[in-house]
């Protein structure tokens, strides 16, 4: 009667669990990963909600944009956030941040890409694809404490965010941690419309974000891509 393994036996055996890891844990690391970008996004954004629904209580204000938020930007000192209206009102009155006014121009960066910790040419993020996919920007920029950086713009009358849900860490990509909101009259924080056209959520993470918010909401708050 055999007492234990033969070598051969406990060698075919290693060698299967071995193809097995392979095969089985870059798939379990990439789902890992899209719940926690997923999970970082949902309190994101529900921040931002949260956020719009606050000034609109605090002013009165039915509507997003008869508050100071819906308004361009203007500060007596931006760099500490003494602003009295439009983006940098907004983001520094309703967000806990650690930076202030970190556009790309500043040496106080929201996000750097580059390995030096200054902006540089290639300091841009990724699509899906791999395509260059510019870099964060806006009128206004902040990190936050829990570690975002969201750039918002007013423009044509919206307030548009940039918002990068893990700031500088990787992995800088479109439809991974990067995403494009606007904000509605009502408050309601949704993906970026361009001139008030909803965007494809099929085209999610060709060349920008938009459509990526919807397709995550619409899938129950998973990232299935």
């Amino acid at each position: 009667m055999k007492k234990g393994f033969t070598l051969s036996e406990v060698l075919i055996t290693l060698g299967i669990v071995g193809v097995v890891a392979v095969l089985t844990i870059p798939a379990v690391m990439k789902n890992y990963k899209n719940r926690l970008y997923t999970a970082q996004l949902r309190k994101a954004y529900a921040q931002i909600s949260d956020a719009a629904q606050a000034i609109m209580n605090d002013e009165h204000c039915p509507n997003f944009y008869e508050t100071r938020a819906g308004a361009a930007t203007s500060c007596t000192n931006a760099n500490k956030g003494e602003c009295q209206k439009g983006s940098g009102y907004f983001l520094n009155k309703y967000f806990k941040t650690v930076k202030k006014n970190c556009n790309k121009n500043l040496k106080s960066l929201c996000v750097s890409v580059g390995n030096n910790g200054s902006p540089t040419a290639n300091d841009s993020y990724k699509d899906l694809n791999g395509n260059n996919a510019g870099t964060l920007s806006g009128d206004y920029c902040i990190q936050t404490t829990n570690g975002a950086a969201i750039c918002a713009v007013y423009d044509n009358g919206v307030t548009s965010l940039n918002i990068d849900i893990n700031g500088p860490s990787s992995p800088n990509v479109t439809g991974r941690d990067v995403f494009w909101m606007d904000i509605l009259p009502s408050g309601l924080v949704v993906d970026h419309q361009n001139a008030g056209v909803k965007p494809n959520p099929a085209n999610c993470g060709n060349g920008s974000s938009a459509g990526c918010l919807t397709r995550i909401i619409e899938a129950g708050w998973k990232m299935e891509y």
